[in-house]
């Protein structure tokens, strides 16, 4: 850090001007200097549209959905999006209840409700999904 000759501001050394005053660390100011308060905004420049972005959720997008199979039915919304991710990551699109009714109905979970969140997934893609989730499953026991 250095301090300015003009103003006394405290300047990283990163600076050669001074950020307050324009002032150099040798007291030589710059006549055309001004601060951001005085100055006019940075206009930021248009971006131009590019190709389309590859979205592995494209085909979830608009109406109607897309017939939609469950999965995987996870212990709370949180696992629902970690294997919903996951399965994004392999390249299947898929897609997680965000609420759990079992919360929404007052924290109970009787297991016979079978609302648990769940995972859903294009029936097509049932087959390799239900492959991935063998081999999580596995992993997960193990870990255990």
């Amino acid at each position: 850090m250095w301090t300015c000759p003009a103003c006394h501001s405290r300047v990283d050394d990163s600076f050669e001007v001074c950020w307050s005053c324009g002032t150099t660390q040798d007291g030589v100011e710059d006549p055309d200097f001004v601060t951001a308060d005085e100055a006019e905004p940075i206009r930021d420049e248009p971006i131009e549209k590019g190709p389309p972005v590859d979205d592995p959720l494209a085909d979830f997008a608009g109406t109607p959905l897309p017939d939609l199979v469950e999965c995987y039915s996870a212990a709370d919304t949180i696992e629902a999006k970690f294997v919903a991710d996951r399965l994004m990551e392999e390249g299947i699109p898929a897609v997680a209840d965000h609420v759990d009714i079992n919360m929404v109905m007052g924290g109970l979970r009787p297991q016979f409700w079978g609302q648990d969140p769940k995972v859903r997934v294009r029936a097509e893609d049932l087959e390799k999904t239900r492959a991935w989730l063998a081999e999580f499953e596995q992993r997960r026991r193990h870990r255990s």
